[in-house]
C-alpha cells in the first residue's frame, strides 16, 4: 500500500491570520492618546502576543466627532523590540498611555457606530482585516459611555491631513444631504470654524460642481415649486426615453440631468422620514459586516459543498454574461442536479401559478438555498404578502461568511422591487444611501445594479408625485 503523503501545514497570510486567529492570542498591551476625550480623536493601538513572544498589533485612528474609523494599520508577528520602537515613535507626538482593553474597545465601537448612523463607513482595511483584532462585541465587554459628536451634540467635521479640499467638500455635502442644514458643524483648514449655514459665504465657486450649484438654486424653493420643476424636467420618462447611456447627449441634456439629480435629492429630503432611513441603513450595515462579497463564493451559490470542486476555468465561465439555458447545461453536465440548476430552470417559467408551485417544491428540497428564497420573496411581492421583517441578510444567507456579487445584486433587486411596488420612498432612499459606489468598484454586476437603482429612484419619485 502506498504510504500517505504528509500534508504540509497551511500557511496563512498576515491578513487571514488576523481574521481567523488573532482573537485566540492573549491581549498584550493597549494604548490610547492621553487627550482623546478633549481632542475627539483617538489613536488606539491593540497588541496581542504570540506563543513565540512576537507581537501582532493593529492601530486605529478614530474620529469620535464625525467620521469614525478614518484609518487603520497592522503589523504581524514582529519582535517585541520592534513594537517598542513603534510605541516610542507614537509617544513623540501623541503622548500615548496604557489602557484597559475595555476602554479602547468601547472607543472604537462608539466611533464606528456613531459614524455609520450619519452615513460614513469605516476604513476598508478595518472592515476587511483589523476589526478582527477586537474581541467579539458581546456582554462580556463592559459597556462604557463614550461621548461622540461636537460640544452641542451635533456631528462636527474637522478637516485633517487625510482630507484634501475635494474630500472635505464631499463630506460636507454628504452631511448636508443626510442630516440637513443646521444639524452639523464643520471646521476647515484646521483653524476657521465654519458652520453649515456659511455655504453662502464661500467666494470660490470653482470648488463647487454643477450638482452643488443646482442644489443651491432649488433649496429655498417651496416643495410644490420644486415638484413642478421636477415633473416638467422628467416628463420624457413617460415616453420611456430615460436611460443611463447618455454619452452622446449635448451639454444642455447633461445640465438637465444634473438638475433632475439635485431636485431628486431635495424632494426626497422633503418627503422622507430619515429616522426610517437611518434604521434601515443601520440594520443592513450591521448585518452586512458578517458577509464578504466575492466570486470565490460561487461554489456555495451553486449548492456545492467544497470550493475545490470548481476550477479556475469553471469560475471564469460561470461569472460571464451567459444565457440561462447554456449555464444550466454546463452546470448539469459538470456537477449534476444542483439547486442552482433548479434556480436556472425557474428563470424560464412565465406562468406565475406554475412558477410559485415549482418554487415551493424546490424549497422543500433545498430549504436553505438563498437564490430559491429570493425567488420566493419575489413571488410574495407580486402577491403583496412579503413582510418588512423578511428584508434581512440573515434570513437569506444564514451563517455563510461569503456571498457572490450575483447573489448580492439579486437580493438588492428584490428589495428595490419591494419598495418600488409600495412607493416606499424611505426604503428606496435607504437602498440608495446604503449602496455606496465607492465600495463596489470591483464588481461590474453591482455597478450595473447601481445604474438601475439611480434610475428607479427618479422614476418612483415621479410616479409618487403624479399620484392623485
Amino acid at each position: 500500500m502506498k504510504k500517505k503523503e504528509k500534508q504540509s501545514p497551511q500557511i496563512l497570510s498576515p491578513e487571514n491570520y488576523i481574521r481567523q486567529r488573532a482573537r485566540n492570542l492573549p491581549i498584550y498591551k493597549c494604548f490610547v492618546n492621553e487627550d482623546w476625550e478633549d481632542a475627539g480623536i483617538a489613536h488606539v493601538t491593540i497588541a496581542r502576543k504570540h506563543i513565540n513572544g512576537n507581537i501582532t498589533y493593529c492601530s486605529y485612528l478614530v474620529d469620535l466627532k464625525c467620521l469614525g474609523i478614518k484609518d487603520t494599520l497592522y503589523e504581524f508577528n514582529i519582535p517585541e523590540y520592534e513594537f517598542d520602537e513603534y510605541k516610542r515613535k507614537l509617544d513623540t507626538g501623541l503622548n500615548m498611555v496604557e489602557s484597559d482593553y475595555g476602554l479602547v474597545h468601547n472607543i472604537i465601537h462608539a466611533g464606528w457606530e456613531y459614524a455609520e448612523d450619519i452615513g460614513f463607513e469605516p476604513h476598508k482595511d478595518f472592515l476587511s482585516t483589523t476589526q478582527y483584532m477586537l474581541e467579539e462585541d458581546s456582554d462580556d465587554i463592559p459597556l462604557i459611555e463614550i461621548a461622540c459628536g461636537g460640544e452641542n451634540g451635533k456631528p462636527l467635521f474637522v478637516q485633517g491631513p487625510l482630507e484634501d479640499d475635494t474630500i472635505a467638500n464631499t463630506i460636507i455635502n454628504s452631511l448636508k444631504k443626510r442630516l440637513g442644514a443646521g444639524h452639523f458643524d464643520y471646521l476647515l483648514g484646521g483653524n476657521n470654524p465654519m458652520f453649515d449655514e456659511s455655504y453662502d459665504d464661500w467666494d470660490d465657486e470653482d470648488d463647487w460642481d454643477d450638482l452643488d450649484i443646482f442644489h443651491e438654486e432649488y433649496i429655498d424653493n417651496s416643495y410644490s415649486g420644486n415638484a413642478a420643476i421636477f415633473l416638467k424636467l422628467t416628463q420624457h420618462l413617460d415616453d420611456d426615453e430615460f436611460g443611463d447611456d447618455r454619452g452622446d447627449e449635448d451639454p444642455d441634456d447633461d445640465e438637465s440631468f444634473k438638475r433632475i439629480e439635485a431636485l431628486t435629492d431635495i424632494l426626497y429630503d422633503d418627503l422622507v422620514d430619515f429616522e426610517d432611513v437611518n434604521r434601515w441603513i443601520t440594520k443592513w450595515r450591521k448585518e452586512a459586516r458578517d458577509y464578504t462579497i466575492t466570486n470565490a463564493a460561487c461554489y456555495q451559490m451553486m449548492g456545492l459543498q467544497n470550493k475545490d470542486e470548481i476550477a479556475y476555468e469553471d469560475l471564469s465561465y460561470l461569472t460571464k454574461e451567459i444565457e440561462d439555458a447554456k449555464l444550466q447545461k454546463y452546470v448539469r453536465e459538470k456537477w449534476g442536479e444542483l439547486p442552482y440548476v433548479t434556480f436556472l430552470e425557474l428563470q424560464g417559467l412565465n406562468d406565475p401559478t406554475e412558477k410559485k408551485a415549482r418554487i415551493a417544491q424546490a424549497l422543500d428540497q433545498y430549504p436553505d438555498y438563498a437564490l430559491l428564497k429570493l425567488e420566493d420573496k419575489t413571488a410574495k411581492i407580486q402577491d403583496k404578502k412579503l413582510k418588512k421583517t423578511e428584508l434581512s441578510f440573515k434570513s437569506l444567507f444564514g451563517d455563510r461568511k461569503e456571498i457572490t456579487p450575483y447573489e448580492y445584486v439579486k437580493w438588492q433587486v428584490v428589495m428595490l422591487h419591494y419598495f418600488a411596488s409600495t412607493y416606499d420612498l424611505a426604503g428606496i432612499e435607504s437602498l440608495f444611501l446604503f449602496n455606496d459606489p465607492e465600495i463596489h468598484t470591483e464588481h461590474h454586476q453591482i455597478n450595473m445594479f447601481l445604474s438601475v437603482l439611480y434610475a428607479t429612484r427618479i422614476s418612483v419619485l415621479r410616479m409618487f408625485l403624479l399620484e392623485p
